[in-house]
């Protein structure tokens, strides 16, 4: 069995939708990139980003707000990316 990781690491810089738990129990959908830097000035490493990091956040754009969004990777519930459906 995949993690999201993997899927993401898969993925190669493609958007991807991914659900995951908020840390107030709702659930959220945002459509992504792992790899869409041009959208945010200064992106390629900066401590906020390099902080969750380090707690266990995975960090991935998001292509509608232009901005980062951050999840852990234990709380995602599916990941889709063309034909690639997983459900966790």
């Amino acid at each position: 069995m995949k993690n999201i990781d993997q899927l993401i690491a898969e993925a190669k810089g493609k958007f991807f939708s991914i659900t995951f738990e908020k840390k107030d129990g709702t659930l959220r959908t945002i459509n992504g990139k792992d790899k869409y830097l041009r959208l945010i000035a200064g992106a390629v490493s900066t401590p906020s980003i390099d902080g969750l990091r380090d707690a266990g956040y995975n960090s991935a754009v998001n292509r509608n707000r232009e901005q980062w969004f951050s999840f852990q990777p234990e709380k995602v519930k599916a990941f889709k990316c063309g034909k690639v459906e997983h459900t966790f």
